[in-house]
């Protein structure tokens, strides 16, 4: 799924406020894979990971995961985080096979800020959310 921060301005200002955390694979002068990462200061996140479908299982991915994550240990960055489509089978072999662990106490909560806010309790939601019993303030 795109979203409308999908665009070139968009993705230059990332990279200006996270340089050298994000890392692109060329063969040829091809574009064949790149990763989009950063942190907040306290986590990093990988917020995309792609190579292209012929370039696959040749180590890239790992290469350019491993160079973010480098870049996130000079920062004092301890932790990364990544976002995976719930059926992405492919990509949660892939994190699992670089050491991801999956975290079933958390769940993605979205919010279009482009959207006026919805009153409180009228929310739309991508999917159900795990009644705790509790609520938010």
């Amino acid at each position: 799924m795109r979203i409308a921060a999908d665009n070139q301005v968009s993705v230059a200002g990332f990279l200006h406020r996270n340089e050298g955390f994000s890392f692109v694979a060329e063969a040829e002068g091809e574009l064949i894979g790149n990763i989009l990462c950063g942190h907040d200061g306290r986590c990093g996140y990988v917020y995309h990971l792609a190579v292209s479908q012929h370039s696959r299982r040749e180590g890239l991915a790992s290469a350019m995961l491993a160079s973010s994550i480098e870049a996130l240990r000079q920062h004092g960055i301890a932790q990364c985080h990544t976002f995976v489509a719930f059926r992405n089978l492919t990509a949660l072999k892939f994190w699992r096979s670089v050491g991801g662990n999956l975290r079933p106490d958390l769940r993605v909560v979205t919010i279009d800020v482009e959207e006026r806010l919805p009153p409180a309790g009228k929310g739309r939601s991508h999917g159900p959310m795990l009644d705790t019993g509790t609520s938010l303030p």
